[in-house]
């Protein structure tokens, strides 16, 4: 018998894994090169449809959206960046720059056209309790993204 006290406690962090059909190392170029036309519009802070996506490629890059008035909201900053297997970033969407929480996305090739992509949404030893009241919502937030990612990597 499950305690209800524990099943409504947030997760100590967001884990998610997909599966796509191509090589490792097209599925991270098309994470990080081709963002913009794969991340769901529907998930940005500006609410504007034509809000352009961008991660910039280096350790302290910055991942943002543009939106079509030229605005730049910052979304986090990149920590790590070991191309085809990793990038690491700071997440400020559902908190701020000076509470960020920490995303890690691995690309792992399981053959030569089939890869693994984990995800780990981290932020409970950032945040505190902030963390409890957000992640459902990261939870969901990740579904959709990597729903996105999958059905354009095909």
């Amino acid at each position: 018998m499950s305690d209800p006290e524990q099943d409504n406690r947030a997760p100590a962090k967001v884990v998610k894994s997909i599966t796509v059909q191509c090589p490792q190392a097209l599925a991270f170029r098309v994470w990080i090169t081709d963002i913009d036309l794969w991340w769901p519009k529907s998930h940005v802070l500006s609410g504007d449809s034509d809000t352009e996506i961008r991660l910039d490629a280096c350790v302290g890059g910055r991942f943002y959206e543009r939106t079509s008035s030229g605005e730049e909201k910052t979304w986090g900053e990149i920590l790590v960046w070991e191309p085809p297997h990793r990038i690491s970033f700071t997440w400020y969407l559902g908190t701020d720059a000076r509470t960020p929480t920490v995303v890690d996305v691995r690309f792992h090739a399981e053959d030569a056209n089939r890869t693994r992509v984990d995800l780990e949404h981290r932020g409970p030893e950032l945040i505190g309790e902030l963390w409890s009241s957000r992640a459902a919502r990261f939870v969901a937030g990740w579904d959709a993204v990597l729903g996105s990612y999958a059905a354009f990597v095909g």
